[in-house]
């Protein structure tokens, strides 16, 4: 099956009788916020953002700013674009931490330059660089190399489906499961190439728990003694995060999130 009418029979079984709100908001738009630089090089959010103004997500922002930011060292925005989460960090971090904002697709990579270059004063935007890797292999050359690491998953994004009548259309079931595979070559990537001590935030756009909570279960199965689930305290509690839901939020969200620590127990190098 195929479908709009498959879609809601799906997120239906998951969310039973509130689906029917939660669809309403996520048809209805946003809660977001403006996102500027002002005169001193520092980052500002504005409420009722003027035109022309960067706009995010008011939950996207939450999770960006949640990131425990080292004072020296490389972050990686793993999956950077379309670049709001890049600014936030780049915006809350000193002049001793470079930024490393990778996105494997070339037009989206693109895209990416473009806020970067369009947002960041000179001196901010000095300390980013631009990659195109596959953040799911890059472990197997960059093992224990971020300080910190920001995994804002590829997901289903049904609130971009259920706005899109063609994405709609063509939407299966199997969408989500793909997906789940996808989210965990990443996720289990980045704790990879997470040094010791650092922390790691994931997070999706999705309100499936396949992506959410059932990505972050195979890391604490595989990984387990190594790494330790933070608390979150914005938005609803889920099994290792939380959710922020529109039709609760005022608007904001969907966004899942889980904060991950890496012990500094000994994982092999």
């Amino acid at each position: 099956m195929a479908g709009a009418e498959d879609f809601d029979a799906f997120y239906k079984s998951l969310y039973g009788e509130r689906w029917e709100g939660l669809r309403a908001a996520l048809r209805a738009p946003n809660d977001a916020l403006g996102l500027r630089f002002n005169a001193a090089g520092e980052i500002e959010f504005l409420e009722d953002p003027p035109e022309g103004v960067y706009r995010m997500d008011r939950a996207s922002i939450e999770a960006a700013k949640m990131l425990h930011l080292p004072k020296e060292g490389t972050i990686l925005d793993a999956c950077a674009a379309p670049g709001g989460k890049t600014l936030i960090l780049a915006g809350r971090s000193g002049p001793q931490v470079r930024i490393e904002a990778n996105e494997l697709s070339s037009e989206r990579r693109r895209r990416l330059r473009d806020v970067l270059n369009g947002q960041l004063p000179e001196a901010t935007r000095a300390r980013v660089s631009v990659t195109g890797y596959d953040a799911a292999r890059l472990c197997r050359i960059r093992k224990n190399r971020y300080d910190a690491i920001l995994l804002d998953a590829p997901c289903s994004s049904e609130r971009h489906v259920l706005n899109s009548p063609h994405m709609l259309s063509e939407w299966t079931r199997a969408r989500t499961r793909q997906l789940a595979l996808r989210q965990w070559s990443l996720l289990s990537s980045c704790f990879l190439m997470l040094k010791p001590g650092g922390c790691l935030v994931y997070s999706t756009c999705s309100i499936s728990p396949m992506e959410n909570d059932g990505v972050v279960q195979r890391l604490v199965e595989k990984y387990g003694e190594h790494c330790e689930i933070l608390d979150v305290e914005r938005g609803e509690k889920t099994s290792f995060g939380t959710i922020v839901l529109p039709d609760a939020a005022c608007g904001a969200g969907p966004l899942y999130v889980a904060h991950i620590h890496k012990k500094t127990n000994g994982m092999e190098e």
